[in-house]
């Protein structure tokens, strides 16, 4: 029988992330990649008023790379979240089998933008800033990567014993 997700605080805390990030990528992140005629004001207002507090660059002129990654954000990652969502609170065994190949794209792309920072010609103060909106999601995935591989490896483990001892046991 699954445990609750309240047992397994890892997951409790994957789970409040992709419940918070999964909005994110649809009401702002993607605002790049939509057509400007059919972006609702209200989204236009926000991202505009994201560019006056933060001069985040990849909103002000954006890179042919971000736009790429952005639409890996909206084509597997926004599903991969929606997944992980069910998959996490029903304690899904195939959870480390989605969500590691997620959390090394996430690390990758957000480790991509970060090293873009330096070279913006912007104030460092606002470089820092930067750093702690995209740093978290840096972290968090850098830790989920971790934390999937080990719950593999394990599994990976146990079924190899278990054959073993199959071969064992024939012999």
């Amino acid at each position: 029988m699954p445990s609750s997700i309240w047992t397994r605080k890892r997951d409790l805390v994957y789970l409040i992330y992709f419940i918070v990030a999964l909005p994110i990528v649809f009401i702002m992140d993607c605002q790049a990649i939509y057509p400007p005629q059919s972006t609702p004001a209200v989204l236009t207002s926000l991202k505009e008023f994201y560019i006056r507090n933060y001069n985040d660059q990849f909103y002000v002129k954006t890179p042919q790379f971000f736009k790429t990654f952005l639409w890996f954000e909206l084509l597997y990652q926004a599903p991969a979240m929606a997944w992980g969502i069910q998959g996490l609170y029903k304690d899904s065994p195939k959870v480390p089998l989605v969500l590691l190949p997620f959390s090394v794209k996430v690390f990758l792309t957000t480790l991509t933008c970060m090293l873009e920072f330096p070279g913006w010609n912007i104030p460092n103060q606002q470089k820092i800033t930067l750093c702690t909106l995209y740093g978290p999601y840096l972290l968090l995935s850098a830790f989920m990567m971790g934390d999937m591989y080990l719950r593999l490896n394990t599994i990976i483990n146990k079924l190899m014993a278990s054959q073993n001892e199959g071969t064992k046991k024939s012999q």
